[in-house]
């Protein structure tokens, strides 16, 4: 979760599209960084594990390609809210319905939490704020019981939004769900995928996300669409093709792993270097160093930032691959180039690398994971990829 609240270069996109052809802008969030708490790995969890219940698939929203959405239940009765299931952090908020009194506008447009309504509320007394690159959300911290589709979670620590900066509050779900490592957690807490483990919740100690493309909606409308999907506890075997290829997290904050290098057609762009894969990110971020050569090797024109490709140019571009556990995972420029609208009508193509000079490792965002089904194995601490279908 590295651009807006969650890791997505939404705004970035959204400007493009209401910008015109010759002055796309971009709304940069900025990288944020953790020096967090207690590192604690998941095999200090198995001891309190008990019955095993099962798993849920969530149905998620595929808003253009830019993000993937579903819902949750929070309290007694349930109350639904929309979130993004975000691996690239690892806390869980969602707006408190006392943010209407400052913000009606938010309210008239997203599902909110009022405690007062749930039997089963607890307050903490504590207080969570969040910054971003350019923005910030801030509440209060509270615990409630959670289910997400018929996965129950009592007494799961959460923060209630009582202020969402606006760039944040742009977007068509209400909260985030956090699914990376309780290290990052800036609430110090339990992430809910977590409890879950500890609670017996799930099958597996895994969960696993299928991002489909807006156009492969059965809708048949390209802006957005239905198809993705979001395991908790398994995987769906229907989904990806072959055989996984696991490699291991080497720090347990985020889902940071270590590949083995990328190349550009036959070119080595870099060897060994870390990576996260990120669903709370839509595009792939790496340092400047790595991905403007790929841009500038792809005839990209820099403009703040981002690189416009001439759209006729495409299918003659080379591959992109990306080497993990010593397997190749391709990347046509069918993958990496999006084509978006702008109000002239026109088509403007757009590089999905983005650099950034204050980043140490690549974010393998939805990108990647549209074209690599990706398990997330908090049991053995490794993450494994396969080809979607």
């Amino acid at each position: 979760m590295y651009y807006l609240a969650l890791g997505i270069s939404l705004l970035y996109l959204m400007g493009l599209v209401t910008s015109s052809a010759g002055d796309p802008t971009m709304v940069h969030l900025g990288l944020r960084r953790y020096n967090r708490i207690h590192r604690n790995s998941i095999e200090n969890y198995t001891g309190h594990v008990r019955s095993i219940k099962g798993t849920a698939d969530i149905a998620l929203r595929d808003v253009q390609d830019l993000y993937y959405y579903g819902t949750m239940d929070v309290g007694t009765p349930p109350q639904t809210i929309r979130v993004l299931f975000d691996t690239g952090s690892s806390d869980l908020w969602v707006p408190s319905n006392k943010i209407c009194s400052n913000d009606t506008n938010y309210c008239s447009n997203h599902n909110t939490y009022t405690h007062n309504k749930s039997s089963t509320y607890k307050t903490s007394g504590k207080k969570f704020h969040v910054k971003y690159g350019s923005g910030e959300v801030y509440g209060f911290v509270s615990q409630d019981n959670i289910a997400v589709a018929n996965l129950q979670v009592q007494d799961q620590t959460f923060g209630e939004a009582t202020f969402i900066d606006t760039q944040t509050a742009d977007s068509q779900f209400d909260g985030i769900f956090g699914l990376a490592y309780p290290a990052i957690s800036e609430m110090q807490t339990n992430p809910p995928f977590v409890n879950m483990i500890k609670q017996g919740v799930v099958n597996e100690p895994v969960f696993a996300f299928y991002l489909n493309k807006a156009s492969d909606s059965s809708s048949g409308d390209s802006s957005s669409g239905e198809g993705a999907e979001l395991v908790l506890g398994g995987v769906d075997p229907n989904h990806y093709t072959g055989d996984f290829t696991y490699t291991p997290v080497i720090e347990q904050t985020y889902w940071k792993i270590q590949i083995d290098g990328i190349t550009l057609g036959s070119n080595e762009i870099c060897s060994t270097y870390p990576a996260i894969p990120d669903s709370g990110t839509s595009l792939l971020y790496g340092p400047s160093e790595f991905t403007d050569q790929i841009n500038q090797a792809i005839g990209g024109e820099e403009s703040d930032g981002t690189y416009i490709v001439d759209c006729t140019t495409i299918d003659s571009l080379p591959d992109v691959t990306i080497y993990i556990s010593g397997k190749p995972f391709v990347l046509h420029p069918q993958d990496y180039i999006i084509s978006m609208p702008t109000e002239s009508g026109e088509d403007v193509c757009v590089s999905t690398f983005i650099g950034s000079d204050n980043l140490s490792f690549f974010i393998l965002g939805d990108v990647f994971m549209r074209k690599y089904y990706t398990v997330f194995d908090m049991g053995n601490n490794q993450v494994g990829f396969a080809l979607a279908q």
